[in-house]
């Protein structure tokens, strides 16, 4: 019986640098503040008043910029391990 990783030819993902790895739980960590922030808001508001708005805002922001950096550089390092024993660029 053969496995589906048999299957497959290709990598299904590079392996992970500190720097990739970093980034990673930086949108984890983004997104689960802002998972909290949303959860919270009221409380939220409570405790800081009218920053709470700007705040939810900044950790959106936050969110949305790092997302893109990661799935920029993840998508630049599956690339280069994709083709890292060809010079094809298909």
């Amino acid at each position: 019986m053969t496995s589906w990783r048999d299957m497959i030819p290709v990598p299904l993902a590079a392996p992970e640098t500190k720097e990739l790895r970093a980034a990673r739980f930086r949108v984890i960590a983004a997104c689960l503040v802002l998972a909290v922030a949303l959860l919270f808001l009221g409380e939220l508001r409570q405790l800081i008043g009218s920053a709470a708005l700007p705040s939810l805002a900044a950790a959106f922001t936050f969110m949305a910029v790092q997302g893109w950096a990661w799935a920029r550089l993840k998508n630049a390092a599956d690339d280069a391990w994709l083709f890292r024993e060809t010079d094809d660029v298909a």
